[in-house]
């Protein structure tokens, strides 16, 4: 068995992954990341494989719960079948680069755009041939709201509903954020259907990817744990 790590901005999501599919599976907040070294520490393991956008102090964290030394992931120029086009494969997220090699893992073959619902909200164009043109970062849905209402002087209220046509301060909240969101996505989508002349599957995941969906086309699919899943490709191959 293998101990995968997801750690994001807020939470660490982790798996066991045994050669075909991902056990026992688990999330915890940063601040309960200690309490993971007990469970942890019966594991059969074979090796652990990590991948972290967090503080520096949550790798420590969980490389003080690991029973074993962690195998701290980057993005890299090409693995799997799929070439980086990144102009800087060194500054970018492992987590990003995971996502998309863990659609390739499930989705081989395909074009996909991968959407990453979380504190943050990336999106990623992956192509058949297996060319990652690269993507888009920006403000997840509750980091918008929170920059509204941290930097004006009457937006700090809670969000209302989303609509077409918002007539209220909270539902133009509401709306915007899950427009700009939305809108981002098939922005990239249209941009990759142009550039392949295909039509690109949209795959969601993440958090608040749930949030998303219903404000998509209905063939947008919710694939959880994309960036374990790719770990899980560089378990298989190391």
């Amino acid at each position: 068995m293998k101990l995968l790590i997801d750690a994001g901005n807020t939470r660490v999501k982790w798996a066991l992954w045994d050669g075909r599919q991902l056990r026992q599976q688990g999330a915890v907040a940063h601040a309960d990341i200690a309490g993971l070294a007990a469970p942890w520490s019966v594991l059969p393991l074979s090796a652990v494989l990590a991948a972290s956008v967090a503080h520096a102090a949550v790798r420590q964290a969980i490389e003080a719960a690991s029973p074993l030394p962690v195998q701290w992931q980057r993005a890299q120029a090409a693995a799997f079948g799929v070439r980086n086009h990144y102009r800087k494969v060194a500054e970018q997220g492992a987590d990003r680069w995971l996502a998309v090699l863990g659609a390739r893992q499930r989705y081989p073959a395909q074009d996909v755009v991968i959407a990453s619902a979380g504190t943050a909200l990336t999106v990623e164009a992956l192509t058949a041939e297996g060319d990652y043109l690269g993507g888009l970062i920006l403000p997840g849905y509750r980091l918008m709201l929170a920059s509204l209402a941290q930097n004006t002087a009457n937006l700090d209220r809670a969000a209302g509903q989303v609509c077409a046509f918002p007539q209220g301060t909270e539902d133009a909240l509401a709306s915007g954020a899950i427009d700009a969101l939305c809108g981002a996505i098939q922005r990239l989508q249209q941009r990759l259907a142009a550039h392949t002349g295909r039509v690109p599957l949209l795959l969601l995941t993440g958090g608040d990817a749930a949030l998303l969906q219903p404000h998509l086309p209905p063939d947008a699919r919710m694939v959880d744990n994309l960036v374990l899943y790719g770990l899980a490709s560089v378990a298989d191959g190391s």
